[in-house]
């Protein structure tokens, strides 16, 4: 069973809310390693802030099951249905790797 994929296109709204839920905890774990990354990067004495931007991504990332349960489910092909969580849920995790990496190094210079 592959961790991103995704088989039915008619799933229910809780089967819907489940399977970003479900990936919540290894997007949170890949989060928590790149802070401590950027803690390295750039010798972080008060961690408030990645706190602060760790609640942030959170929030933004519950915006991914809520458009796909109020326009992707509802509105689009079957191929875009199939194709939207796997795509947005690993797309997210890098911007947000990224992100936070970005601002670490922003620090240093």
């Amino acid at each position: 069973m592959k961790f991103h994929r995704t088989d039915r296109t008619d799933k229910k709204w809780w089967e819907i809310i489940l399977w970003w839920e479900i990936r919540r905890i290894p997007y949170n774990i890949v989060m928590l390693l790149v802070g401590l990354l950027s803690f390295y990067i750039c010798y972080i004495t008060i961690p408030l802030i990645y706190i602060i931007i760790g609640f942030l991504l959170n929030v933004i990332y519950t915006l991914g099951w809520i458009v796909e349960l109020i326009f992707i489910n509802k509105k689009t092909s079957r191929n875009i249905k199939q194709k939207y969580p796997r795509n947005t849920f690993i797309t997210y995790l890098l911007i947000s790797a990224l992100f936070v990496l970005g601002f670490a190094t922003s620090l240093i210079i």
